[in-house]
């Protein structure tokens, strides 16, 4: 029916099973979240989905979050679409790469839930 209620789309990859459910738990409510354990499965899943908001873990084997920046913005649908770091590493270095490369915000692990929210419903309720 109403295409006004679905719910925003929030993909999160960590690969911290952890991470994941905390986020999920958090965001499950006002978001569709999706959770991806396994940065390297990013372009399968971003053929099917398009997320209004990727949240992504700094640092992961195989691909970092900055790899997966530049992975995400290749694609056309995703010039634009806001990205949030979660790091444990909050160190200023990180902070401006992060930046540069085109993420919009960053969250420190352990993330305070309140800020978490905070934070995505900022960069979502822009679109």
């Amino acid at each position: 029916m109403g295409t006004g209620s679905e719910k925003p789309i929030v993909l999160a990859v960590d690969d911290s099973p952890s991470i994941l459910s905390a986020v999920s738990a958090v965001l499950g409510g006002e978001y569709k979240v999706y959770t991806l354990p396994r940065p390297t499965e990013l372009i399968n899943v971003l053929l099917k989905l398009t997320p209004d908001l990727f949240l992504l873990d700094y640092k992961m084997p195989e691909l970092s979050g900055f790899d997966l920046v530049h992975m995400i913005r290749g694609f056309d649908d995703h010039k634009d679409t806001p990205i949030i770091f979660l790091t444990s590493e909050g160190t200023l270095d990180n902070v401006t790469t992060a930046m540069a490369l085109g993420a919009c915000d960053f969250v420190v692990k352990p993330f305070n839930p309140d800020v978490l929210r905070e934070r995505v419903a900022k960069y979502i309720s822009k679109k």
